[in-house]
């Protein structure tokens, strides 16, 4: 078959806005199709393949399709990306594309036989305009967010935050936003999604000395962030409460430390042949704190449960 190749190629956007997400619309490409000596092909059929990438190094599309054109008597073409017939890619409708996430390349391929030949792999140096201010409204790929449905009901774009290995290549605009933080999956073809059951969130400490443990924190699962990074786990602890007490006649102690309680509830009891133990003594203390405030196993505020999920 004789090789023809493309020139002059540009892309120009569709003027459309909606709502919420995607428009749908697609975006125009332009082309003129030449022969291998230069010359224009006017009249000829040819088989295009674009295939939208997330980002240069992916190697997953988000979304792919065909074109079937024949040139006009100028060898140009002209269709519309998001028009053609789906040949692949993770995204189940090109309204699911959301080219305000992540920088998109394209690949433009042409049929020769039974094979495509690739013609270019560019990046979408003008982004559709219209496609990207329709998904504005968006969160960026990463975002997490509590949702207050059932697991089963985790709306499509959106992954359970419940530290699962997926694939690096099906994700692949989430894998560029958040690598192995959360984990390395199998240190190959995955990786882990954040696990957020049962847990509370809270902003890195940064350089702000906020979290003077910072340095002790530890992965949440194997191949993640440790220290002062995101991802990184910390264990539930209080604060030290040191002080001493003294008695006021009514076995109530009153404790002076640094802290927000200033009044504890005791029994004073003996100690082994200690015939002194009493308030005046501060001997036999034993404390127990669920005779004021409500106890449990972990430390929490008043809480509701909901799912967080992760924008991919």
């Amino acid at each position: 078959m004789k090789k023809i190749f493309f020139t002059l190629t540009f892309l120009t956007v569709s003027l459309f806005i909606f709502a919420q997400g995607n428009s749908g619309l697609g975006f125009n490409y332009q082309a003129v199709v030449r022969g291998t000596d230069g010359f224009v092909l006017p009249k000829q059929e040819v088989e295009l393949r674009f295939s939208l990438m997330p980002g240069q190094t992916a190697t997953q599309a988000s979304w792919i399709e065909t074109h079937k054109v024949t040139t006009d008597a100028l060898g140009t073409i002209g269709i519309t990306v998001g028009k053609g017939t789906k040949a692949g890619g993770v995204a189940a409708t090109f309204a699911d594309v959301n080219f305000a996430a992540v920088h998109y390349w394209m690949k433009v391929e042409i049929k020769e036989g039974s094979s495509y030949r690739e013609l270019s792999y560019t990046a979408l140096a003008s982004v559709p305009y219209a496609e990207a201010a329709t998904n504005a409204v968006s969160a960026p790929v990463g975002s997490i967010m509590p949702f207050a449905g059932d697991a089963s009901k985790v709306p499509a774009g959106w992954l359970l935050c419940d530290g699962k290995a997926v694939s690096r290549s099906e994700y692949a605009a989430l894998y560029e936003v958040i690598g192995t933080a959360w984990g390395f999956g199998n240190n190959s073809t995955t990786f882990n999604l954040p696990d957020m059951r049962g847990m509370f969130l809270r902003g890195l400490s940064g350089n702000s000395g906020k979290d003077t443990d910072a340095a002790k924190r530890t992965p949440l699962k194997e191949g993640g962030n440790s220290g002062n990074n995101v991802g990184s786990y910390q264990g539930d602890a209080i604060r030290n409460i040191t002080g001493s007490t003294s008695g006021d006649g009514n076995r109530t102690p009153y404790r002076h430390a640094t802290g927000a309680i200033s009044k504890i509830d005791v029994n004073w009891g003996a100690a082994k042949n200690d015939s002194h133990a009493s308030p005046e003594y501060g001997l036999g203390i034993n404390f127990d704190a669920s005779r004021v405030v409500p106890v449990g196993a972990d430390n929490r505020p008043q809480n509701v449960y909901v799912n967080y999920i992760i924008k991919y």
